[in-house]
């Protein structure tokens, strides 16, 4: 489980330092918004993520990590494979 490679969906709730946490999952290369070709560009939630060419396991120990890191507590998550993105 959760080591299928794909567009990964990565959601997840923190007690604080929220920026920093964002801003580090994006370096990693993790982004929070999406288009398709030139069209509208869709923001995420805000505490939510998508990375391609990962698996959900990676993008949990990912934000693991991150969190261990900054000292957070990571009090939920959830990571899945996205194979559609729909938004407002």
């Amino acid at each position: 489980m959760g080591m299928t490679v794909g567009a990964i969906l990565v959601s997840y709730d923190i007690n604080r330092l929220h920026i920093e946490v964002k801003n580090a999952m994006k370096a990693l290369g993790y982004t929070d918004n999406w288009h398709y070709g030139t069209g509208k560009t869709y923001q995420l939630p805000n505490t939510t993520l998508w990375k391609n060419n990962i698996s959900s396991n990676q993008a949990i120990s990912d934000l693991k990590s991150i969190c261990a890191r900054f000292n957070v507590l990571l009090e939920k998550a959830v990571a899945v494979n996205a194979t559609e993105f729909v938004g407002v």
